[in-house]
């Protein structure tokens, strides 16, 4: 539970996060970058202790070494840049809020990335059944026509966004943090709770499927061949 003074803070939550997401203070993630692994756990550890104990500038200090990749993954699986810093805000908000249930800080960067998956997920399930419901209001003839997508394949960013947006969750999800977000399996094995095997063959699989997905919309060399 959180003691009184901790929930003061999460209850103006919403008000610290928009002073923090204008702050231009960009110096904290190139800190980490640049810092040995000792000293990047330190620092990640001091922060977070900080943090439990309901310091602002602590919290602030975590925003600024994650932000950037909280970012990455929402704009990643959500494709539009205010919902992503909605989603970035929203993510933040969770981690603030429970942050003195974290007792293994090792394991935080890899509570972060759940947190964001978790997020953006919920979100984008809500969405879509929005979205289905209100399909179910659209007369026959005035939605997207059946080769709406291959109305599009001129554009190749779009139609890989939505070849990515045709694969399963778990296949989705891989191959955005190994190939987006550049995490090795051994990372996405601690973030998922899985072995290292089947993030390696569920990224295989997916990389099968886009490109199943791409040749059949005509978008790789000897596709239809």
């Amino acid at each position: 539970m959180l003691n009184n003074n901790s929930l003061v803070l999460t209850m103006t939550m919403p008000d610290n996060m928009d002073r923090i997401c204008r702050s231009r203070d960009l110096s904290g993630e190139r800190l980490l970058e640049q810092m040995p692994k000792t000293e990047e756990k330190a620092l990640l550890a001091g922060l977070i202790r900080r943090s439990q104990q309901g310091e602002l500038a602590a919290f602030e200090g975590i925003y600024n070494l994650f932000k950037k990749k909280v970012y990455g993954l929402a704009f990643s699986l959500a494709r539009d840049h205010q919902i992503s810093e909605d989603l970035t805000q929203d993510i933040f908000i969770k981690i603030f809020s429970s942050i003195k249930e974290i007792e293994q800080t090792e394991l935080f960067p890899a509570w972060v990335y759940r947190v964001s998956l978790n997020t953006c997920y919920s979100f984008l399930r809500r969405q879509k059944t929005l979205d289905g419901k209100l399909e179910s209001f659209t007369p026959v003839g005035e939605g997207q026509s059946d080769d709406a997508f291959d109305s599009r394949r001129d554009d190749l960013s779009r139609v890989i966004n939505e070849a990515l947006a045709m694969l399963p969750e778990n296949l989705k999800t891989i191959f955005i943090l190994h190939e987006v977000e550049g995490l090795k399996h051994e990372e996405i094995a601690r973030i998922l709770g899985c072995q290292v095997g089947t993030s390696k063959s569920q990224l295989f699989k997916a990389r099968m499927k886009l490109r199943n997905i791409l040749k059949k919309h005509k978008l790789l060399e000897g596709a239809g061949q």
